[in-house]
């Protein structure tokens, strides 16, 4: 939310545009109350942004009736501040300084309701979608930015995809899209999909969902569920995708589909989705890439650089009273995120271990693969992946850590390879999103994230040796 003055200044220029019938954009656009207020008065920005100054007032006039009277004379009656003063009996200059006064009673009044307004919002959102529970996030303010700009934009993009490997926070970044208010002014109705077969539950280990891989049918089914009136599901299979479709296409929806994890859902849901998109859009997130789909605009979630992994830290250290770490040196910090990286899941294991176990102890545990909880944080993120890979791609995954950003010739020189094999392993290992690419249109260049180099140097030697 704005901070008071930058909110104060934008009630001033919206009061001052009160009588301009040409405005095509309002200072308060921004505000949930607005987007509210411009749903019942239609697209005419003017109306809407009048009528949330006419509330605001009404609602000032209850405690500050001076202020709310002011307000009005000077900018609704269009009087001169030194007729307002007289009829106020005051003194011009007085009058000026009750109306900076004024102002910024009007910003506390819409201040506070839009407060009130997004804790409605969220909590109608997490009641009617079932969200995953918000989280504090790190490092991706740009990139959430940048799909929110995507996905209020008027450009024929309908198919997004939020992709990265395992426990980077992709459900994360979804999550906070879909609950930003600046959506709800845009789409008609937001629904929220999962297709998650795993989650990973350090105490657990490894808790298997019964929710089934999805399918068309099953996601026309999920999405009939949210947009439309329970007697449309007991229609035949055949007239649901139509009646679905209709539905979509009267009126746009943002959907998101959380958790996409195999090659076989795409293939099945792509020509769908394609069918049921425009105007309503699709976000999917998933460990596959699609940069192989021309219609799809692909955001690639990378692991924290090493300032945001060392914030994280101090923050999961924060909330679970562990002091000691909260306030530990740079230096030792530094260190975990030497093995782990800047991966959000694997941080989380660390910090929750270190509450028993000396540091040393837990970073050595993840070097050498040592323990019930490290293992199944290694199979979660890897062992579907791993199973998908052929010989080649698990042979040029293998030498990375050998290679950090390297070229493509100093792959051809250490993976053994011919040129078509050592190809066709890094489309591979893009796609599945275990590799980063760098570099320039002349010289390409390959990376890692630590957390997979730690994997390979211990755990990846022990399931090639086990296929």
């Amino acid at each position: 939310m704005d901070t008071l003055a930058e909110l104060q200044r934008d009630i001033h220029t919206a009061l001052q545009m009160w009588h301009n019938s040409g405005i095509e954009t309002s200072p308060l656009a921004h505000l949930q109350w607005f987007q509210q207020v411009q749903i019942q008065a239609g697209s005419n920005t003017r109306q809407a942004t009048n009528k949330l100054l006419l509330e605001a007032l009404e609602i000032l006039a209850v405690t500050h009736r001076l202020e709310a009277d002011l307000l009005r004379q000077r900018f609704l009656d269009m009087e001169m501040m030194h007729v307002v003063a007289n009829r106020l009996n005051m003194g011009e200059s007085t009058a000026y300084r009750k109306q900076q006064e004024a102002l910024q009673q009007l910003a506390l009044v819409i201040q506070e309701k839009e407060t009130q307004l997004k804790a409605a919002y969220q909590a109608q959102l997490e009641k009617e979608l079932q969200l995953p529970p918000p989280v504090e996030l790190f490092g991706v303010a740009a990139l959430l930015d940048k799909l929110q700009k995507t996905v209020l934009s008027d450009e024929p993009v309908w198919l997004l995809s939020i992709e990265g490997l395992g426990g980077l926070g992709k459900t994360a970044l979804a999550n906070a899209l879909i609950r930003r208010p600046a959506l709800a002014g845009r789409f008609q109705k937001l629904v929220w999909v999962s297709a998650k077969q795993h989650e990973f539950l350090p105490d657990l280990e490894r808790d298997k969902l019964t929710q089934p891989a999805l399918t068309g049918a099953a996601l026309i089914e999920a999405l009939l569920e949210q947009v439309a009136h329970p007697a449309v599901l007991a229609q035949p299979a055949p007239q649901k995708e139509v009646l679905l479709t209709g539905l979509l296409k009267d009126r746009p929806h943002f959907i998101v589909i959380d958790n996409l994890e195999t090659v076989t859902d795409y293939q099945a849901l792509l020509p769908l989705l394609r069918r049921l998109a425009n105007p309503a859009k699709f976000l999917l997130t998933s460990r596959h890439s699609l940069h192989t789909q021309a219609d799809v605009f692909c955001c690639s979630l990378a692991e924290l650089d090493q300032t945001e992994s060392l914030r994280f830290i101090r923050y999961e250290a924060g909330i679970r009273g562990l002091s000691m770490l909260a306030n530990a040196s740079e230096a030792d910090l530094l260190r975990i995120h030497e093995v782990v990286g800047g991966n959000p899941l694997a941080i989380k294991l660390v910090v929750g271990q270190l509450s028993v176990l000396p540091l040393a102890q837990v970073l050595d545990n993840l070097k050498q693969a040592r323990g019930q909880k490290i293992g199944a944080l290694y199979s979660y993120i890897y062992w579907q992946t791993w199973q998908m890979l052929t010989h080649h791609s698990r042979q040029t995954l293998l030498i990375m850590p050998l290679t950090q950003e390297a070229t493509l010739e100093q792959l051809l020189a250490v993976s053994g390879l011919e040129l078509t094999q050592l190809s066709e392993a890094l489309e591979q290992l893009a796609a599945l999103s275990l590799i980063q690419i760098g570099g320039n249109l002349a010289e390409r260049r390959y990376t890692i994230h630590r957390l997979t180099e730690t994997f390979l140097l211990q755990e990846a030697l022990k399931w090639q040796a086990s296929t």
